[in-house]
């Protein structure tokens, strides 16, 4: 018997893999939600996969394919209006990519003038709309909803780029990591870097171990407060960014 996936186990996935998107110190995080899904592209698209399989195969993992997409909606529609978005960004044999954001983050990464003309260059939408001067981590339902189209175009294209390829190097921006590191991974083909932890750095390693030291301290205080039994929703607008810098 098949056995049904849960929004608990999606929930617990996030809150693994994402804590310090949560926490609102990082951008963006993607994560894999193991499973059997199928292969190829983004939002479903499996003209991709690189072998055949059995149409009982095909529809199951089709199915899953509904029942994890149906999940992922809801779950960023109870967590959107805490400044938080999530969606499935593409479908793997070996699970489904997930990325957490916060757009207001990730809205600034993307404005750094190098890189708005290296994603325009990639066919990314031009122009992103001013940087909201509201906190990215609002304090309840009353928050901003969501960033403005761009930057969902931008998350379109990225998921079409996912499509296309294994990992678009320029994920990178959007999880927040160094402009110089991204680059650096793609001069030197991930090879020759000063050390790694979250990404592969090739420039200020002292400030990555610092940001890699307070993603580890982010996770450790929200996999101890979501074991104690605090919501998800309590989470992503807990004011404890300060405590873990």
């Amino acid at each position: 018997m098949e056995r049904s996936i849960t929004r608990g186990e999606l929930e617990a996935a996030l809150v693994r893999s994402c804590a310090p998107v949560l926490l609102g110190v990082k951008p963006a995080n993607l994560f894999t939600f193991c499973g059997c899904f199928g292969c190829g592209g983004a939002d479903g698209d499996t003209s991709s996969c690189a072998s055949p399989v059995a149409p009982s195969d095909d529809a199951r993992c089709a199915r899953r394919r509904d029942a994890l997409s149906w999940l992922v909606r809801d779950l960023d529609a109870t967590l959107t209006p805490y400044g938080m978005r999530c969606r499935v960004i593409a479908w793997r044999s070996f699970g489904a990519l997930v990325l957490a954001y916060r757009p207001t983050l990730v809205e600034r990464c993307l404005k750094d003038a190098e890189v708005a003309r290296e994603l325009s260059c990639l066919g990314y939408p031009a122009r992103l709309g001013p940087v909201s001067v509201t906190s990215s981590r609002p304090c309840g339902p009353q928050g901003p909803a969501r960033a403005g189209d761009a930057l969902d175009g931008c998350v379109e294209h990225l998921a079409r780029r996912f499509g296309e390829r294994g990992v678009p190097h320029e994920v990178g921006y959007f999880l927040g990591y160094p402009a110089a590191d991204v680059r650096g991974f793609v001069e030197n083909e991930g090879r020759d870097y000063l050390c790694c932890g979250c990404w592969k750095v090739y420039a200020d390693v002292r400030g990555a171990m610092r940001r890699f030291a307070r993603y580890k301290r982010c996770t450790r205080r929200v996999l101890h407060l979501y074991g104690t039994g605090v919501p998800l929703t309590e989470l992503a607008r807990d004011p404890a960014c300060a405590q873990v810098a």
